[in-house]
């Protein structure tokens, strides 16, 4: 017969929880990170402080829970996409709808980027969004996939190649927003993926002496 009151209890638990989060991204986007204080988050929640420690130990708590539930989100986005499927989807089309999806949540999540992936980021936190997106593709691999008997690397290999080649551009893009839109980085990272970076160049050995 406790079974409701308590299932009552942590709902609300939870929707404090999130409420500190979502207090917590408008606050990091409004001061940035280093200046907010826990003081700044709890007033934009309209919760105490107390509350605050009773779901998280520090601040930097906090911003590693905050990333985690972006980087959720993302995956459950990426797993709905309608245009993931059909008779004209190909592998390359899926990295290119999935990699978009990324890279505009890069643009519209600024602040948070910069925590993540700026010059001083968190190697903390780029150590979980590596891993994240590793796994991510590892699985997406092994449902869309077919691995062969004689493959040049194993699979768990080349989802941490296309995650780490993934992580480095969206360093890069979070520090040059303007160079290019979502969908041109989305665009040029399925093409390396699948093309291989020798299309974009001429070697100097296989160059013609005038």
């Amino acid at each position: 017969m406790t079974t409701p009151a308590l299932d009552r209890h942590e709902q609300r638990k939870l929707e404090t929880r999130q409420r500190l989060l979502d207090a917590a991204e408008e606050v990091f986007s409004r001061m940035g990170y280093e200046a907010a204080s826990v003081l700044d988050i709890t007033e934009a929640a309209n919760v105490s402080k107390r509350t605050f420690y009773l779901h998280f130990n520090d601040k930097e708590e906090l911003i590693e829970a905050l990333a985690m539930r972006g980087f959720i989100e993302l995956r459950t986005q990426a797993e709905n996409k309608e245009d993931l499927t059909g008779a004209d989807h190909t592998f390359e089309k899926g990295m290119h709808s999935v990699a978009k999806l990324i890279f505009e949540y890069v643009q519209d999540h600024p602040q948070l980027m910069e925590i993540v992936f700026g010059r001083d980021g968190s190697f903390r936190l780029q150590a979980m969004a590596r891993e994240f997106i590793a796994q991510a593709w590892e699985e997406n691999i092994a449902r869309e996939c077919t691995w062969k008997a004689d493959a040049d690397a194993p699979s768990v290999i080349v989802a941490n190649a296309m995650a780490g080649m993934l992580f480095q551009l969206m360093c890069w893009w979070s520090q040059h927003p303007n160079e290019y839109t979502p969908d041109e980085m989305a665009k040029m990272y399925a093409s390396m993926l699948i093309k291989g970076i020798e299309v974009n160049f001429i070697h100097h050995n296989h160059m013609q002496n005038p």
